[in-house]
């Protein structure tokens, strides 16, 4: 079983200590981890601390890595906020960064969190979710280095009123656009878990869009629980393996050295 989003004390929202999650994460017989903290320095406005000390972070996840080798394997990664308008400077803390995994997240849509948005967005969802998705197409193509796209429809979450989510027909071509460019780039997609604690009857993406993914070729998917305590590390990890297995697909991935590895369901 793995894990590969969660956040620690290096992320701007949570205070815990990495070697409680650490600790968790054995508890809950997961076998590879990766600490995922946020750099939304650059996709927000007025956002200077979202972001960390790069070379703390190392050296502790990497004295932390070799400390419980033998329980389980610890991967170093990030949460970074993606925003086109910043390509370049969001281009190299991917690629001057010895990172093993790079999560590429819209947390923001020009600038203003999706969150800050949501009163927006529930007066005109239709017209909110395709900008949403124009958007992330756009800065997905412009920042080509992350490993996998973090919880596509984010978005979701943040709709107090769910019957007021678009039809997924309503911005399925923007959609399809966005998987395309994935995997015509050979990056993958976060299944998210954290849907279930915000309201939703599903993991981040919903079916709808994991379904297109495996019927235009994809295949790599990596499992996050999007943990900022230890409580909640290796959430419903076990059930969404099941429940992607019953979608068809035969592995999920991680990634090492920003290189993909497979593992059979």
């Amino acid at each position: 079983m793995q894990d590969l989003h969660m956040h620690c004390k290096f992320s701007f929202d949570s205070h815990t200590n990495p070697e409680e999650n650490i600790k968790s994460c054995i508890n809950n017989n997961i076998k590879i981890m990766a600490f995922t903290d946020h750099i939304d320095k650059y996709c927000q406005k007025n956002a200077d601390d979202m972001t960390f000390d790069l070379d703390d972070y190392f050296s502790t996840i990497n004295h932390l890595r070799e400390k419980y080798k033998k329980d389980i394997k610890i991967l170093t990664g990030v949460e970074i906020g993606i925003a086109y308008e910043n390509k370049d400077i969001i281009n190299k803390i991917i690629k001057d960064n010895p990172f093993d995994f790079i999560i590429g997240s819209i947390h923001a849509v020009e600038f203003v969190d999706v969150w800050g948005q949501r009163k927006i967005i529930e007066k005109d969802p239709i017209n909110s979710f395709r900008k949403y998705y124009s958007y992330m197409i756009d800065s997905v193509k412009a920042i080509k280095d992350f490993s996998v796209l973090g919880h596509i429809d984010y978005i979701d979450r943040y709709i107090n009123d769910k019957s007021l989510i678009p039809k997924y027909e309503l911005y399925e071509d923007l959609i399809e656009k966005l998987l395309k460019e994935l995997i015509d780039t050979n990056r993958g997609i976060e299944v998210n878990t954290a849907g279930f604690r915000n309201n939703l009857p599903h993991a981040n993406p919903k079916d709808n869009i994991l379904k297109k993914y495996k019927l235009m070729g994809g295949d790599i998917i990596t499992l996050g629980s999007d943990s900022h305590t230890p409580d909640t590390c290796g959430y419903m990890i076990d059930e969404t393996i099941k429940h992607l297995k019953d979608l068809g697909f035969g592995h999920i991935s991680y990634f090492e050295n920003k290189m993909e590895k497979q593992i059979k369901i």
